[in-house]
């Protein structure tokens, strides 16, 4: 089974999402764990095409990197 969840940490490592977004798909996520949802459901990786779909469509920009 795959981690939704790792391919969510590589995206807000390489993108700068909006805060509401991050706040939402956290607090979705919480609740999915809390009820006794795994890592690798679809709900998780539900979460994943939301931020992929605003990379997708330009609503996010890559993250500058640190000199």
């Amino acid at each position: 089974m795959k981690d939704g969840t790792k391919r969510l940490r590589e995206l807000m490592e390489e993108y700068d999402f909006p805060l509401e977004a991050i706040q939402d798909v956290l607090y979705r996520l919480g609740w999915h764990f809390l009820s006794g949802g795994q890592v690798g459901d679809d709900y998780v990786w539900k979460q994943v095409r939301f931020f992929e779909n605003l990379v997708k469509f330009d609503k996010v920009s890559r993250k500058k990197a640190i000199k």
